[in-house]
């Protein structure tokens, strides 16, 4: 048998997001985002890496990571510890998906702060970009009921920059897009989710009424609820199989610039 045929690379996926009420000082703000990476046998180390530097190359002020950094073997937990580091920006903020769950969250959890990223479970923390307070909320994996928006959102209101300055831009991770429509409710104007891989193999109209029966809703891309925005990748990685066939399933990272509504 000859050698695999090579994965295309992931590409990087410029987007502009209007933003509501947002903060002019955070006007041009760049926001990258990784999903789905999935270490491990089908995605190689060298994929996860090309993904990587296309984060890095777009300078992003914030990278946001939401969730699935393993498939199902408790290895995969040293190889992400290997594999996800050199991640460079402000702040960079991570939530855990189903996978991770699946696995060993407690060890995902540790791999992730030790390249220094944050991990918020059910958490908020608010960091200051172009001297204005840019606040990234947290929600755990809804998949596995581990998602708890009151906890997530508990005490926002009251994160003020010092002086009495709004309190700045809401953005909202989470792993499974279907909790969006609640956290734009509760304030996030851009909430950033994968999970779905953009059906991975997507046929039209086969895998639409199959994600339909489902009971989901979001696939991939844009989608524009009340004043927010939800932003659903097809991410990084794979699992099952090492194949992304159709519209909407390529390898991605997605950058955000933020631009006032």
């Amino acid at each position: 048998m000859g050698r695999p045929k090579p994965l295309p690379p992931p590409r990087l996926v410029r987007h502009e997001v209007a933003v509501t009420g947002l903060d002019p000082r955070h006007d041009g703000v760049t926001i990258a985002h990784l999903s789905d990476i999935h270490v491990g046998n089908l995605t190689p180390a060298s994929h996860v890496r090309a993904a990587i530097d296309l984060a890095n190359s777009v300078a992003p002020d914030v990278v946001a990571l939401t969730g699935d950094y393993v498939c199902w073997r408790k290895h995969e937990v040293g190889l992400l510890r290997e594999q996800l580091g050199g991640l460079r920006a402000t702040r960079v903020a991570a939530t855990l998906g189903n996978h991770d769950y699946f696995t060993d969250a407690r060890g995902v959890r540790g791999a992730l702060a030790s390249h220094g990223y944050d991990v918020l479970d059910n958490q908020h923390t608010t960091v200051e970009v172009r001297g204005a307070p840019l606040r990234l909320v947290g929600v755990d994996d809804p998949v596995t009921h581990h998602d708890d928006v009151d906890a997530a959102f508990a005490g926002a209101a009251s994160d003020d920059a010092p002086g009495g300055a709004p309190a700045g831009t809401t953005i909202a991770l989470c792993h499974d897009p279907e909790l969006a429509p609640t956290l734009i409710g509760r304030g996030a104007r851009l909430v950033l989710s994968g999970h779905m891989h953009g059906g991975q193999i997507y046929l039209r109209g086969v895998t639409d009424r199959i994600i339909a029966r489902m009971g989901r809703t979001y696939r991939r891309g844009f989608y524009p609820i009340d004043d927010g925005h939800l932003y659903v990748t097809p991410g990084v990685g794979f699992s099952g199989v090492r194949v992304r066939v159709g519209e909407g399933t390529g390898s991605e990272v997605a950058a955000f610039t933020l631009r006032a509504a």
